[in-house]
């Protein structure tokens, strides 16, 4: 076999391998605009106590350099309560929190919350995906995407 073949064999079996390894995405469609789910999860996550670190507007940015980008913003939040016990078992989990919602609309108009599941992504780091930690990361994404969409 050629190198050439070789190196190929390798790309498309490290590609496929890393396919396995993707976080699963939850997909939950919006009752209401971009707008109003971002404003329901802000409510729901400060009353929950919990905090949100950042909000980012990206169809604000894109205006701001003459661009138009549909509604899509990502909520950045969470609870140190939550996040510390996750870092204590890996903290290579850190790289998925604090937890995150990304929120935007399609080209039909549908809008959505999007977030990775956890307990997908977990193994990745050599954490059981029934990890108590993990488990309350999920449910928490749950739970507040559940109330951002207005279900």
């Amino acid at each position: 076999m050629s190198r050439f073949a070789n190196t190929i064999g390798t790309a498309m079996l490290i590609a496929l391998s890393a396919g396995g390894a993707m976080a699963e995405r939850v997909n939950v469609s919006l009752n209401g605009t971009v707008e109003q789910s971002v404003a329901r999860l802000v409510e729901a996550v400060e009353g929950a106590g919990a905090r949100v670190f950042a909000t980012v507007d990206f169809s604000q940015g894109a205006a701001s350099v003459g661009e138009e980008l549909r509604p899509t913003t990502v909520v950045i939040f969470g609870s140190p309560r939550i996040g510390s016990t996750a870092l204590q078992e890996k903290q290579s989990l850190a790289l998925y929190l604090p937890l995150r919602i990304l929120f935007f609309e399609d080209a039909s108009g549908q809008g959505w919350a999007i977030y990775d599941d956890p307990t997908a992504v977990a193994p990745t780091h050599g954490v059981a995906a029934d990890n108590a930690a993990v488990l309350k990361m999920k449910g928490a994404l749950e739970r507040f995407s559940a109330v951002a969409a207005g279900s």
